[in-house]
Formats: C-alpha cells, sequence, structure tokens
C-alpha cells in the first residue's frame, strides 16, 4: 500500500512516497499542513510524516530527501513552521565560525533551526568523549545555552544540586548566559512529574517549575487563563516558585503564534513572548 499508518498512544507515523502523486501520500493530512509542508519540500520527496500530540498541541515532524540529503522539519497545525534541520555549510559565516569553535574536535550532529520574534536561533548537537550533548547559538553567533552534566560542575553546585533533588532522579542540566549572569536549569523527576531547578552560580536555588494541570491552577489565574485562550488553544500551564512567590507560565496557540504569559494567583497577567 502506498500509505501505511502506524498508531501508537500520541503519534500517526504516515510512511509517504513522491509528493505528487495523485491522489498523493499528504491527502491524508489537512490542508493547512499539506500547504505547510509543500513550502519547504520544493523540488524534494517526503519520506515520513509523524503526527505529534501533546496534551492538546498538534504537531507534525516531517522527513524529506532534497538535493541527495535527508532532512526534517516541524509544523505545526496551521501549517506554520516550527523548526528545521539544516546543514552548517548552509548558514552564515560567523555562525559557522561560532558552531565550529565550540565542537572543537568533537563529531558534529544535528543542527535545528527556529525563530522567535523574527530572530533564529540554532540547537547544536555535537559527540564527544563518549557523551552527546547539545548547546544553542543564536543569530549573532553568541552561545545561549548548553548542555553540561553533573561530574564537571563545581563542588558547591553538585552539592546543591543533590540536595534539592532528594530522593528524585536527576535528568538534564542545561547553563545558560543571560546578560552577562550564569544560570543552571536542572530537570529532576518527581514521582510521575518532573520539575524544573534553577540555581545561580553560585550553587542558591533561583526558581523551581513544574508542569500542572489547568484544574490545578488556583481559580483567579484559571478564570484568566481561560480568558486569555478564549480564541486559542493552552499548551501548558508551568508553576513557577521564585522567592516564595508563585506565578504560572502559560503558552497558548492563537492564530498561528504562541503567546507566552505570566499570570499571577489573583488572576493578573503579562504578556511575556508571542513568536
Amino acid at each position: 500500500m502506498f500509505t501505511n499508518l502506524i498508531v501508537g498512544c500520541s503519534a500517526v507515523l504516515i510512511m509517504a512516497g513522491t509528493l505528487n502523486a495523485a491522489p498523493g501520500p499528504l491527502a491524508h493530512l489537512p490542508p493547512p499542513v499539506q500547504k505547510g509542508i509543500r513550502a519547504q519540500l520544493g523540488d524534494g520527496r517526503v519520506r515520513s510524516v509523524e503526527r505529534d500530540d501533546e496534551n492538546g498541541d498538534v504537531t507534525y515532524d516531517v522527513e524529506i530527501i532534497r538535493q541527495g540529503k535527508t532532512r526534517s522539519f516541524t509544523v505545526g497545525a496551521d501549517g506554520e513552521l516550527i523548526d528545521s534541520e539544516v546543514f552548517v555549510e548552509e548558514l552564515p559565516p560567523a555562525i559557522q565560525q561560532a558552531i565550529k569553535t565550540k565542537v572543537g574536535t568533537a563529531t558534529l550532529g544535528e543542527i535545528d533551526k527556529s525563530a522567535s520574534d523574527g530572530e533564529a536561533d540554532y540547537d547544536v548537537e555535537m559527540i564527544g568523549g563518549g557523551k552527546t550533548r547539545n548547546f544553542t547559538i543564536d543569530a549573532s553567533g553568541k552561545l545561549t545555552d548548553e548542555e553540561v552534566f553533573l561530574a564537571e560542575l563545581p563542588e558547591t553546585l553538585r552539592l546543591s544540586i543533590g540536595k534539592a533533588v532528594g530522593t528524585g532522579t536527576l535528568d538534564d542540566i542545561t547553563r545558560s548566559f543571560e546578560s552577562g549572569a550564569v544560570f543552571y536549569d536542572v530537570d529532576a523527576i518527581e514521582g510521575n512529574k518532573t520539575v524544573t531547578l534553577t540555581f545561580d552560580a553560585k550553587g542558591s536555588l533561583v526558581s523551581k517549575q513544574e508542569d500542572v494541570a489547568l484544574s490545578e491552577v488556583p481559580d483567579a489565574a484559571q478564570k484568566q487563563i481561560q480568558t486569555l485562550a478564549s480564541s486559542g488553544k493552552v499548551i501548558s500551564v508551568a508553576k513557577v516558585s521564585e522567592n516564595d512567590v508563585v506565578s504560572f507560565d502559560v503558552d497558548i496557540r492563537d492564530g498561528g503564534k504562541v503567546k507566552s504569559y505570566t499570570v499571577s494567583v489573583d488572576g493578573k497577567a503579562v504578556l511575556a513572548d508571542a513568536n
């Protein structure tokens, strides 16, 4: 058969052949998604399309072959491009140099390009010393964050992380650089939830963040979130505890854009970002 469907818990994998064959391997997809895929395809050929549904936010991971290279990209349910795989030789010279300098003697892996507020970010994979890690370069070639491992950190920071994680399970650690300051985002698994603990360079716990259901949000904040999402869809809600103050970071997909808000316990909202 031309199209093969494999249904899992949250994804449908559509194996595809050439785009131009009638009725077309993408005919099963919503028209906006078809249009978004075609916009990226050019004279290439679709290998596969995987539909992913995460808490009601539907995206499509697409793999194509173009000019002899296999590459992938992701589009939203509205067909908008979310991110795309690129190759180092396709990038501006300053970005190429920044990536090559950071990778050094390690092996360069996949590079994914995404855009926020019209500015590109490049998430880069590198393999070295038997470990795979990722780092992010911004549009100017500046390193904005990088994956690190516990054994690489100063003892004071390691002790702080161990104390905060407690009986949980340590997952990823990301070192980020913000306005001259350095922070460490530590993902840990507590029960059936993943929490993110943020530490400063001295090892002090700055904030704790965990995904929550909308039903777990206090009434005033919940009502405000529902109002903000009246014409869109809530993608995620995260409870943030910082300096004994609790707030909620909310992502809402509306009109092809993801809008991020910070909502206080009493329902006051601030637009944090829109892209």
